[in-house]
């Protein structure tokens, strides 16, 4: 960036020469202008434009990752660089903030690369994003070499935080509570045999175990189901799930395969007999989910940290404003978190007054944030609660065909105390 900028001063400077030497000439039979000596004014120096601040975006954009959770953050992030900009008059300096984006493919290794390449290649003063678990965690490894800080905005394993490093933070709910939550519905509402089924990765699994351990607090039955993340055929572990005979369903899927979930359980009888809770708030991409499920997508309990009724902060209802505008629908909790983690980072460095990286993590430290749905701040909580600020849990239902996000029926709301 920096020799393409330095290139085109260049290119300025000479033809600001030939500017020069026309005027002295007279250029096209014109009297030469009288030069600023001559009239005795003061030459006044052009104005350089201020270097960005540069903010990183890692996020699954395209397969086997989930890209359209990637693109739900990434709209999010890059309206929290506007917001900043517009509103806050910029970030360090009043510079201002651009994003610089890289598709993790929800791959650790593509993920970890990516990091590494923003902080080293790109100079982002940190990064944010990271929707995949197994992602995140490969990060924090190179986040603890390079140093930059690190929000994840929707990885939900415990481990993340629970690796205590100094540069790793993160706004979205840890799987233990989480779990403690899906549980406590469950219990709420009358259901005592609930199948778990996920797939195999940090998430699926990690949120596996929560969920047996809260089970087992509650007095409630739980069968898990781990299936391989690459499986296209689920009908075999959904009949062994019908034969034990649940009475609720926890989908804890991820791309395609949440999906899937729904169409063979609903293929082999399973449903709409039983009720599912999707993991994540993935239902309320609602015309994606509409246009899968036209038939069998009423009744789904949908966990999500995001409801219509929820008071937003001013940078909260800037935000659901300008996304309307914007995208003519109303944001998903996925791309609020994205805003709000873009706002802290640019906030954090603005009230540093540097980017220097371990100024940053000490003013996220620190700090209390302003946030779309309140503030921020990141203790250092023991274990997973390191670093962790944790939203309430709102589960909601969609109780008719082709109902949007704003339109589903809130039924269950839980706020964790540390």
């Amino acid at each position: 960036m920096k020799k393409s900028r330095q290139s085109g001063f260049a290119l300025l400077m000479v033809a600001g020469l030939v500017v020069a030497a026309c005027g002295a000439s007279g250029g096209s039979g014109s009297p030469a202008a009288p030069s600023a000596a001559a009239t005795g004014a003061a030459a006044t120096p052009a104005a350089t434009p201020a270097e960005p601040v540069a903010i990183g975006a890692l996020l699954p954009l395209s397969e086997p990752g989930a890209a359209a959770a990637g693109q739900l953050i990434l709209r999010g992030i890059e309206l929290g660089a506007e917001y900043v900009n517009t509103e806050l008059g910029g970030s360090v300096d009043g510079r201002p903030v651009e994003i610089v984006v890289e598709d993790d493919k929800g791959t650790p290794e593509v993920g970890a690369s990516g990091y590494r390449r923003l902080v080293e290649g790109k100079n982002v003063i940190g990064v944010t994003g990271c929707y995949h678990s197994s992602v995140c965690l490969a990060v924090n490894e190179v986040a603890k070499e390079l140093g930059a800080p690190f929000i994840v905005t929707q990885g939900s394993n415990r481990a993340i935080t629970e690796s205590h490093y100094p540069q790793v933070f993160r706004t979205h709910l840890i799987d233990p509570v989480r779990a403690v939550a899906m549980v406590d519905f469950a219990k709420n509402q009358g259901f005592s045999r609930v199948a778990f089924i996920a797939d195999n990765s940090d998430f699926g699994v990690g949120l596996s175990a929560a969920v047996e351990a809260a089970a087992s607090d509650a007095g409630i039955e739980v069968k898990s189901t781990i299936y391989d993340k690459a499986a296209t055929d689920l009908t075999p572990e959904l009949l062994q799930i019908q034969a034990w005979g649940p009475t609720l369903i926890f989908n804890a899927g991820t791309g395609n395969a949440e999906h899937l979930i729904i169409d063979q359980a609903t293929e082999i009888g399973l449903m709409p007999g039983v009720p599912m809770l999707a993991t994540s708030d993935w239902p309320y991409r609602s015309e994606e989910y509409w246009n899968l499920h036209p038939s069998d997508g009423v009744g789904i309990y949908i966990l999500t940290s995001y409801h219509k009724d929820m008071q937003l902060t001013a940078a909260g209802k800037w935000f659901f404003d300008h996304y309307e505008a914007k995208y003519g629908e109303s944001p998903t909790y996925s791309s609020y978190n994205g805003f709000g983690d873009a706002l802290i980072l640019a906030t954090a460095a603005k009230r540093a007054g540097t980017t220097d990286y371990g100024a940053l993590v000490a003013e996220l430290e620190k700090g209390q944030f302003d946030f779309w749905s309140g503030s921020v701040s990141f203790p250092r909580g023991d274990g997973s609660l390191w670093h962790q600020w944790t939203p309430p849990v709102l589960i909601t239902q969609y109780t008719a065909q082709g109902q949007t996000q704003d339109q589903a029926t809130l039924v269950y709301t839980y706020n964790f105390k540390p």
